[in-house]
């Protein structure tokens, strides 16, 4: 597989998120991020026993020893995850104590930004967004060995035709997505597809090539010869349908233009003609005044609240958790409590909690997936962790729902009385769910969202998904229609 870095395109939002750096967390701290040995495909259990020695000193039991139900794989903890097998902790060891911590510190990889992870929790972290690509791949293969930017080192030695056809596939450029969108939008004149989303070891974004050069074809079957990033959205020229009035009006001034109050100035000399105001994209440079491509800044926006494979899920809702890159499908989160649904998975609740075996994992801190271990058994809940943007389609047609309408039962959904959120409490509840209506409704409160579907039995024609990604709800066609 040939990966090139993108000279002409540069995704400047590949950048901390900026709630962590209005937060006012320190820069990156110095870390050892040399990379560990690539798992090997052969070797003895002995050979992997010693990688695995230290880390059993602590994480005593485990559900699946090296993620796989096949007795077959011999693996060590090591060879996935990196770290340093070799640290001991002794069995009478204070987990709470400074002793402990220092020995958690020296055998595990640590993290450029612990603050961002809530170093030493293990936990997924919350609206993470960029964040894996300015981490260290090191501390990236201790946490997720599956995820793509590492996964070649930790897995490839079995899985390397998996892991090239994975990191081609939609799930992970979004190439339908952002071609459709560029060409609907005008922002790209073309039908064949060209951009889509991917990252090298380092988080740098890089053109996707595909190994196999088209020909004539397979070009008119729609095989694309390269993916390109998305390009960064203050750098894009206004060339779609949603900038403002094209030229505006005929009064060209060396101001921007006046939203609030067309003819500003009063003269009527200056007046604009019908149809015609003074609003306009300023003469300024991209970026400044109106002129910006919205579609670009709204794909961008997009694939930050609804990461593709490339990131972690917001893991902050109920329906929301999961991790990225191949362990984002085949390691299983709790997100939705409807059997039909998470079939076995359903009884583990929508919490995003561990049941693990695991000693050192808590069993009531939300970002855990449920064991440790790999399955092919994969729940619906699973897929619609991604699958549900935009709402009333995809995964959610499937398993019969839709986006609720706002208005069915709303008595159990609104406040008797109308809140006028502040500006810093709207912020707040959009980083977490984009919808305007929330900042008004009960299930701008997660806790509120979380017992949604228990209200099912009041209400008189609307039952609820347990599911509830991005903040939002889903109804059941089929229970609004036979009520209608």
């Amino acid at each position: 597989m040939r990966f090139s870095t993108s000279i002409l395109f540069a995704v400047t939002v590949a950048l901390l998120p900026a709630k962590l750096l209005a937060a006012g967390y320190p820069p990156p701290v110095a870390v050892d991020s040399s990379a560990a040995p690539a798992a090997p495909r052969i070797q003895s259990w002995e050979q992997a026993q010693q990688k695995s020695d230290g880390c059993q000193s602590c994480h005593s039991d485990s559900d699946q020893k090296t993620m796989h139900s096949n007795p077959a794989v011999v693996l060590g903890c090591g060879d996935c995850h990196g770290g340093d097998a070799t640290v001991y902790a002794a069995a009478d060891l204070d987990p709470d104590g400074e002793a402990y911590r220092a020995l958690l510190d020296r055998a595990h990889v640590q993290p450029r930004y612990p603050q961002a992870w809530k170093y030493p929790s293990s936990a997924n972290p919350k609206a993470s967004y960029t964040l894996l690509n300015r981490e260290s791949p090191a501390f990236i293969r201790f946490v997720n060995p599956g995820d793509y930017r590492v996964a070649r080192e930790a897995c490839g030695a079995c899985h390397l035709p998996i892991i090239e056809a994975a990191e081609r596939s939609l799930m992970s450029t979004g190439a339908m997505l952002w071609g459709g969108a560029a060409y609907n939008n005008g922002i790209l004149p073309y039908k064949r597809y060209l951009l889509g989303e991917a990252y090298s070891r380092d988080g740098e974004p890089l053109r996707l090539d595909n190994p196999v050069p088209p020909n004539r074809n397979m070009r008119a079957k729609g095989v694309l010869d390269a993916l390109w990033p998305l390009p960064a959205w203050e750098t894009v020229p206004p060339g779609d349908v949603f900038r403002v009035f094209e030229r505006g009006g005929r009064n060209l001034l060396n101001l921007f233009p006046e939203t609030g109050l067309p003819g500003i100035a009063g003269n009527i000399q200056r007046l604009e003609e019908p149809g015609r105001p003074d609003l306009r994209q300023s003469n300024r440079g991209p970026a400044t005044g109106n002129r910006i491509s919205v579609p670009v800044l709204n794909l961008h926006k997009t694939r930050l609240n609804d990461p593709l494979a490339w990131f972690l899920g917001t893991n902050e809702q109920p329906g929301d958790y999961r991790s990225s890159g191949c362990t984002g499908c085949h390691v299983v989160y709790a997100n939705d409590r409807e059997p039909r649904h998470s079939g076995g998975y359903a009884q583990y609740g929508h919490r995003g909690v561990s049941i693990s075996a695991d000693p050192t994992i808590p069993k009531n801190e939300q970002g855990h997936p449920l064991r440790h271990e790999f399955t092919r058994a994969i729940p619906t809940s699973q897929c619609m962790v991604c699958h549900m943007h935009q709402p009333n389609v995809f995964v959610n047609s499937f398993l019969g729902y839709t986006m609720w309408d706002y208005e069915s039962d709303a008595p159990a959904m609104w406040p008797e009385e109308q809140r006028y959120p502040s500006d810093s409490e709207i912020r707040a509840i959009n980083e977490r769910n984009p919808e305007e209506a929330a900042i008004r409704g009960k299930w701008s409160d997660p806790d509120f969202l979380r017992g949604v579907s228990e209200l099912n039995p009041e209400l008189d024609d609307t039952q609820f998904a347990d599911y509830h990604g991005h903040g939002w709800n889903f109804r059941a066609i089929h229970k609004r229609d036979r009520q209608g």
